[in-house]
């Protein structure tokens, strides 16, 4: 529950915005194929971004 100084303070119109997102256009060029988007997790390109770690990992 929202303490009624909380609720009445985001009510005010000077309040700060929380959160606001940010989405740039993407451009479709450089595609992978659907296969390879399918196993990648995207279609573009420029968006995959293999995780690799700092260290090998020791099983």
């Amino acid at each position: 529950m929202i303490t009624p100084n909380i609720e009445q303070y985001l009510k005010h119109e000077s309040a700060p915005k929380l959160a606001q997102a940010y989405i740039p256009i993407q451009m479709y060029r450089n595609l992978f194929n659907v296969n390879e988007a399918l196993y990648h997790g995207t279609i573009f390109r420029e968006l995959f971004q293999p995780y690799k770690p700092p260290h090998p990992l020791k099983f």
